[in-house]
C-alpha cells in the first residue's frame, strides 16, 4: 500500500484534530438545519472536512502519523495503515465516497445541491461515530 505524503505528529495532538472535528460536525449540523438551498457546497466542504478532522485524529492517535497527500483519498490509506485490522472496511469506504467528493464540492464549480449536502453530511455522521468509538473516552 502506498501512503503518500505524511507528517509525524505527536500522540498528544490527536485531542486537538478531534477537537476540531466535533466542532465541524457541529457546524455542519447547523448549516444543515438552516435548509438554505443555496448552502450544499457549504455543507458538504465542512463535512469532508469533518472527516479529515476525524481522521487525522484517527491514525495520529494510533501511529502518529497524518495524511499531507494533495490526493485526499490518500488519507484513507494511512488510516488502513494506521488502524490495521481495526479498519473497518465499511467504514473505510465511507471515507473514501466523502473524500472523493472533494473535488467536485469545493474546486469543480459545479452547484452542490443541499440534498448532496446532506447526504455527505449522513456519511460523515456515521463515519463520526465510529471515530469517537475508536478514539475512545477522552
Amino acid at each position: 500500500m502506498r501512503l503518500g505524503a505524511t507528517k509525524s505528529e505527536p500522540r498528544s495532538q490527536a485531542t486537538n484534530y478531534r477537537s476540531v472535528a466535533r466542532a465541524l460536525v457541529e457546524t455542519a449540523r447547523a448549516i444543515d438545519a438552516l435548509g438554505e438551498a443555496t448552502y450544499g457546497n457549504g455543507l458538504a466542504i465542512i463535512a469532508i472536512h469533518t472527516a479529515i478532522a476525524y481522521t487525522d485524529a484517527l491514525t495520529i492517535a494510533h501511529r502518529e502519523l497524518k495524511s499531507t497527500d494533495g490526493d485526499h483519498v490518500r488519507a484513507a490509506d494511512v488510516l488502513v495503515f494506521a488502524l490495521g485490522a481495526r479498519a473497518e472496511a465499511s467504514h473505510v469506504k465511507r471515507l473514501r465516497r466523502v473524500l472523493a467528493a472533494k473535488s467536485k464540492a469545493a474546486y469543480s464549480g459545479n452547484y452542490y445541491t443541499l440534498d448532496e449536502g446532506r447526504d455527505l453530511l449522513w456519511h460523515v455522521e456515521k463515519y463520526a461515530a465510529w471515530a469517537e468509538e475508536m478514539l475512545g473516552t477522552p
